[in-house]
């Protein structure tokens, strides 16, 4: 711990936890190792010492600050400014790309707890961490912990939309609270497809992290019933959206100590938020047809998700199985992506037709029983729940209104 805090400024009580650091890769690490110590609400934010006096100068001061020096002219004069700010409550580790026992020593001499030199690992963050703060408890686990499911599509118009919203609205009528969140911010059409607006904010919450609040959150969604919540947004297509994954991070944290479960419709394009989503998520859908392309890519995807997250729960579901000209056959597909077909959703006409009439989700006007049995059964396996929810509603029940 650095001692001589200047004079009024007094540690966060909360034990926050504020991490400074320049390059992407370690944010994510450090983030990673954050939330698995027990901190509800890491921040993690991009700059160096500079920037993390900046941050504490306008705000209150964490009760652990991991501070990136590797960009510093003069590192020992960055962290005793640092030191003027921070008092002896407040825990701190140093990071950076030097390899010099010296440095290692005056660090350690002002008060320091340790100096990690990149590139780290998230065990050995967390062990840094478990170090400085020994003699102290470890921050309360989060009270929930919200399922969260992805789904992403092999190819453009397989429906992937379409089985997310199913997904979602089987699981808030099983007494869930969900939230579906639709990351197109430009072409996304969930709240399209249930004739609502989607909420206005939602952008914003992505691109400052440091203003998400509960208020904030709540303001952007639109509700699609009792237990069901969406969040989305329709950007102006000349606006070109530079957004990191920060915001969305921090809003997903938050998201999983209030709800029971967040289902996430990414978009196609690869970029920093879907790939974050890939690397959390406790369950991921690839959505994809018999086509050969959606076969070859469907083989792509799951390439690239298990290189993010090895163990990831992953499941191919075939959306409109016998609707799609030049279909391969469902072996060979499954030789072809060198996995098996989770669940084989049938093409159902008439029920896409009713869907996109009323404004309703495909599970909810669908009659055959084969298509509501395969997506009931697909949002008890991405939930990963031990028993089945209720059977789908019959006929009889349907014309009851039971």
């Amino acid at each position: 711990m650095i001692d001589g805090p200047l004079a009024g400024v007094t540690p966060a009580s909360n034990g926050q936890f504020l991490a400074v650091v320049n390059d992407a890769i370690t944010r994510e690490t450090v983030k990673t190792a954050a939330l698995q110590m027990g901190w509800q609400n890491p921040k993690v934010r991009e700059g160096g010492a500079d920037a993390a006096l900046k941050l504490i100068q306008s705000t209150a001061v964490p009760g652990f600050l991991l501070v990136d020096i590797s960009d510093s002219d003069d590192p020992l004069l960055a962290m005793s400014a640092l030191a003027g700010f921070c008092g002896g409550e407040t825990h701190v580790l140093a990071i950076g790309m030097l390899n010099d026992v010296a440095l290692y020593r005056r660090l350690i001499e002002m008060g320091v707890s340790d100096y990690l030199i990149k590139p780290v690992s998230s065990q050995a963050v967390m062990a840094a961490i478990q170090t400085a703060t020994r003699d102290e408890p470890r921050p309360a686990a989060r009270p929930t912990s919200a399922r969260q499911v992805a789904m992403i599509g092999a190819r453009g118009g397989v429906g992937t939309t379409t089985i997310a919203l199913s997904v979602a609205w089987i699981l808030s009528q099983q007494q869930q609270q969900v939230v579906l969140v639709d990351l197109d911010l430009h072409f996304g059409s969930l709240a399209l497809s249930l004739d609502i607006e989607p909420g206005r904010g939602f952008r914003e919450i992505l691109g400052s992290p440091d203003r998400i609040d509960s208020l904030l959150i709540g303001a952007a969604m639109t509700s699609a019933g009792d237990r069901l919540r969406i969040l989305g947004a329709e950007e102006p297509l000349e606006d070109t959206l530079n957004l990191g994954n920060d915001g969305l991070a921090t809003l997903l944290t938050d998201l999983t100590t209030s709800v029971d479960c967040i289902v996430v419709d990414l978009p196609r394009s690869l970029g920093p938020m879907t790939r974050h989503v890939l690397g959390v998520a406790d369950a991921i859908g690839i959505v994809t047809d018999l086509s050969l392309p959606a076969m070859r890519d469907t083989q792509r995807l799951i390439g690239l998700i298990k290189a993010i997250r090895e163990n990831a729960r992953l499941f191919v579901i075939v959306n409109r199985m016998g609707g799609v000209a030049g279909e391969v056959s469902r072996a060979d597909f499954e030789r072809g992506i060198g996995a098996k077909i989770a669940y084989a959703i049938p093409f159902d006409a008439k029920a896409a037709v009713a869907a996109a009439e009323r404004a309703k989700p495909l599970v909810e006007v669908a009659r055959q029983p084969k298509t509501v049995s395969e997506l009931h059964g697909l949002a008890v396996g991405l939930l990963g729940a031990e028993e089945k929810p209720a059977s789908p509603p019959t006929l009889l029940r349907r014309i009851l209104g039971k």
